[in-house]
């Protein structure tokens, strides 16, 4: 009968052990986010049979290879691997030491699915002849099988909005915008966090600066990106522990194997407390994402409804000058309405869709309103407007019915003039609209063949003035 493993635990054993540890268990690791050794490059402290100090490179990937074929049977077929690793240079070349890797873990099963660049920021102050100062290093992404978890959506950002984003809003992704696969996550300055803590006086054989080679806020965003509440964590180098702190802030399940027992020590009394002082910063990052993203998607859905006609329009005009519909729309729209509509009903297992509206255009001329109704169908039908992200309902309406049609509709009402879909021109009861609908001038807002559009959306320029301003509500990162 197979048991459960223990969680939340760091383990004083080599990697090569781990099935001395969980042998009579099922698959239970989701995620496995680890730095190796860099073959011989480091002493981390006086332990015999460590992975890399003192072997042979094919001694070296062996024991690689090892390790992470038992990492490869506990896990489960939804299990990520993120795994740091950097070239090393010998004998005056470069060992690809990334690319070995990957040959060694794809032999035993891992999927390479992706290749992350870190930026440090910051690294040894040296160079040397064919080689510059190096601030950067790989993160390698593995999986089991192709069915994994990637939550994309948890990790996009409102950062660095381009303005035609509220022109355009159909280019720009609702939920955010997703990382490049270039990470920015400095390394700590040593001591950086929290109170002033004696780091060197208990560990000094430890190195301490090995404590941070991880950035908690990395960890982070890899634990948000491949994991669940409850997920179990392995970390089978786990050094000092910067991932098992920080996927127990999470609540997530964490296991980590080191061959130095000062190294759990240090996670217990300095990692631990590091990551907690940290943790507000790293938290309150996040809930202002989640925050930024709710008013951005809003914001989008918004602007698509009210653009989505005035597009829809122009695509008309462009059509083929032999097609009768397309010469026929001249002066013979005369009024627009974008209702946003509820969205408990969207059409169902369509990530797509974002939102529910109807588009009510009054046409002048009975005789053609037919075919124009036909055509405005089969153009919203295709790109570009399939790709807005709507659940879309048109109706095309003889132009003398839109009294009786004001009287469906709720009390306000907000007007787009002269072809303006990004800041309402006035807020108008029912009253005022067939007042506004009947003034002489009523084509001055017009533009072109583009009708002033009438909404139960109220949008104006100082909504987005209010973005950076936002206060935001804390909200756990756990959740």
């Amino acid at each position: 009968m197979k048991k459960p493993p223990n969680y939340n635990v760091y383990i004083n054993d080599s990697s090569l052990n781990i099935f001395n540890h969980f042998q009579t268990v099922k698959p239970f690791i989701d995620l496995i986010i680890t730095s190796p050794p860099y073959w011989n490059m480091k002493n981390y402290g006086s332990i015999e049979n460590q992975t890399g100090y003192g072997q042979s490179y094919k001694d070296y990937l062996n024991d690689i290879k090892s390790t992470f074929k038992m990492v490869y049977d506990i896990s489960k077929d939804s299990a990520t691997l993120y795994l740091n690793v950097d070239t090393m240079k010998r004998d005056g070349k470069v060992i690809r030491l990334p690319d070995d890797m990957a040959r060694v873990l794809e032999s035993i099963g891992w999927i390479h699915q992706d290749t992350i660049i870190w930026d440090k920021g910051k690294t040894l102050p040296w160079s040397r002849k064919g080689q510059m100062r190096n601030i950067f290093e790989y993160v390698l992404m593995f999986t089991k099988t192709t069915n994994y978890k990637y939550y994309l959506d948890r990790v996009r950002t409102v950062e660095e909005l381009k303005e035609w984003w509220i022109n355009y809003p159909e280019r720009y992704n609702p939920k955010g915008k997703a990382p490049d696969n270039i990470w920015e996550f400095f390394i700590p300055t040593q001591g950086s966090w929290g109170s002033k803590k004696s780091y060197e006086e208990d560990y000094e054989d430890t190195e301490f600066k090995h404590a941070c080679p991880f950035p908690p806020e990395m960890m982070a965003r890899l634990i948000l990106l491949s994991s669940d509440i409850d997920d179990v964590v392995f970390d089978p180098y786990a050094g000092t522990g910067i991932l098992l702190a920080t996927a127990e802030k999470m609540n997530r399940k964490y296991i980590g194997f080191d061959t130095n027992p000062n190294y759990k020590n240090i996670f217990e009394k300095i990692t631990r407390p590091l990551i907690n002082d940290k943790w507000e910063e790293i938290e309150a990052h996040y809930q202002s994402q989640e925050k930024l993203k709710e008013i951005l998607q809003e914001t989008i859905l918004k602007l698509r409804i009210l653009k989505f006609p005035k597009a829809l329009i122009k695509k008309l005009r462009s059509l083929n000058k032999d097609d009768e519909t397309a010469n026929s729309i001249e002066n013979n729209f005369s009024a627009i309405f974008a209702i946003q509509v509820p969205t408990f009903n969207l059409t169902e297992n369509d990530d797509n869709i974002i939102g529910k509206a109807k588009f009510i255009f009054f046409w002048n001329d009975i005789s053609t309103l037919e075919p124009i109704s036909k055509t405005i169908s089969e153009v919203a039908s295709k790109a570009p407007f399939s790709k807005y992200g709507l659940d879309v309902e048109i109706e095309v309406i003889y132009s003398e019915e839109i009294e009786n049609y004001i009287d469906k509709l709720g009390y306000l009402f907000y007007s787009y003039v002269t072809g303006n879909t990004i800041s309402y021109h006035q807020e108008l009861t029912k009253f005022e609209l067939l007042n506004f609908l009947n003034t002489e001038n009523y084509t001055d807002f017009f533009n072109k063949d583009i009708p002033p559009i009438f909404s139960n959306i109220k949008i104006h320029e100082d909504n987005y003035s209010m973005v950076p301003a936002l206060k935001y509500e804390k909200r756990s990162l756990s959740k």
